[in-house]
């Protein structure tokens, strides 16, 4: 190789290098604007790290490769500004010096302790002229971060800015939806293995073992939830030794962490022969199931179609009550309720959101039984992300 390669060669490394930049994975300036625009905001504060990482694509959450960020929290905040056009700004850690390999944020501002972050983040809205404006910031900022805000700027007005922050998250990019989808499938056959595995005896401890195994070995970061119940146990307390028996209806309920993204599965399985009167149940809450994503569209209503959908299930039947849930799904299992017994949006679905469908109804002594799936609203309905066959597992 002669020289006058070699350099040739070298240059188009340097410019390869240059040329590279981070890419927002959900975070777009119109959006980002558009949303500030519609809730009368100036600039708004992120403090949260699942909010930072949304708007920053900074590793502040708790499944980083090193979670650092997370873990010194409380010594070196992280926060995310951004501005009514769109424009952001980024504090953290001075000692992390990787922020240009994980972030599309050029404005970085380093610190090494919580006085720092607040003097960096009172120079950024003074520097943008916003010490009189309109302020939002979320409502778990901690009370150091909001008191000093309070006092520092007292002309500003300040604004819950909980909102607009979900409203900028609830319409998913495809990066985003891909995210889902692939944490979707591990969560998926976490649930296949755990099925596979069982046998009269089992305990709940060695099904979450079996779960956690196959996530990590799948490529996962790690779990949102593993919610598991044999029988009459409390499924949201898995893990004290209980032995799975024939006729035990078991509850396999598993959110994987892709990317920092999660998902929502739910299947149930059971040893020997169904009790009697569960298949129907079962039947039931599917076709519940299925008339929300029959008639989930752009444009329809949240809480029309949660009125509908129980209208729906007591043309089914007159027994027993259904629990009818729809939660935004994305960088939190349940992200908000978009309809729900204890929360109904009064707003149009949207192309892009992404939510899981769950249907639950009480069984006898074996507590609730149902499904649930995730779901991607497109412009003439629902894809569905996951792939499971939605009836009882029999072993």
């Amino acid at each position: 190789m002669n020289e006058e390669y070699s350099n040739y060669i070298i240059i188009k490394i340097i410019i390869k290098i240059f040329e590279m930049k981070m890419e927002p994975i959900g975070f777009t300036k119109e959006r980002a604007s558009e949303t500030l625009e519609n809730h009368d905001i100036d600039v708004l504060i992120a403090s949260t790290p699942v909010n930072v990482f949304y708007l920053t694509g900074l590793p502040t959450l708790h499944v980083a490769p090193n979670p650092i960020l997370y873990v010194l929290y409380n010594q070196y905040p992280s926060l995310a500004l951004v501005r009514r056009d769109g424009e952001e700004s980024l504090i953290t850690w001075m000692v992390y010096q990787s922020v240009d390999k994980f972030s599309w944020v050029k404005d970085v501002n380093g610190i090494i302790s919580p006085k720092g972050a607040l003097s960096e983040l009172s120079d950024k809205i003074e520097e943008w002229g916003l010490s009189e404006k309109k302020i939002g910031y979320e409502s778990l900022m901690p009370s150091y971060q909001s008191e000093y805000l309070r006092k520092k700027f007292r002309k500003a007005t300040f604004i819950n800015g909980d909102q607009a922050l979900l409203d900028m998250r609830l319409i998913k990019s495809e990066e985003e939806v891909k995210r889902i989808k692939k944490s979707t499938e591990i969560s998926e056959k976490a649930i296949e293995a755990m099925i596979d595995a069982i046998h009269d005896g089992i305990t709940d401890n060695e099904l979450l073992r079996i779960a956690r195994r196959t996530i990590i070995d799948e490529g996962a970061e790690g779990w949102d939830h593993l919610t598991l119940g044999i029988g009459s146990s409390d499924p949201e307390a898995p893990g004290i030794g209980t032995q799975m028996k024939p006729g035990d209806i078991t509850r396999l309920d598993i959110g994987t962490i892709w990317r920092g993204y999660v998902s929502d599965v739910s299947r149930e399985v059971v040893i020997g022969k169904i009790p009697e009167g569960a298949e129907e149940v079962m039947e039931l809450t599917i076709k519940v199931q299925e008339y929300c994503v029959d008639n989930i569209k752009p444009g329809v209503n949240m809480k029309e179609l949660f009125n509908d959908a129980n209208k729906f299930h007591k043309s089914l039947t007159k027994r027993g009550r259904c629990i009818i849930t729809g939660h935004s799904i994305g960088l939190e299992c349940e992200e908000i309720h978009l309809f729900s017994p204890m929360k109904k949006l009064d707003r149009a679905f949207e192309e892009n959101m992404v939510l899981d469908i769950e249907v639950w109804q009480y069984f006898k002594d074996q507590g609730l039984i149902g499904i649930e799936d995730c779901y991607r609203i497109t412009k003439s309905g629902c894809e569905r992300l996951s792939s499971l066959d939605k009836n009882f597992y029999v072993k």
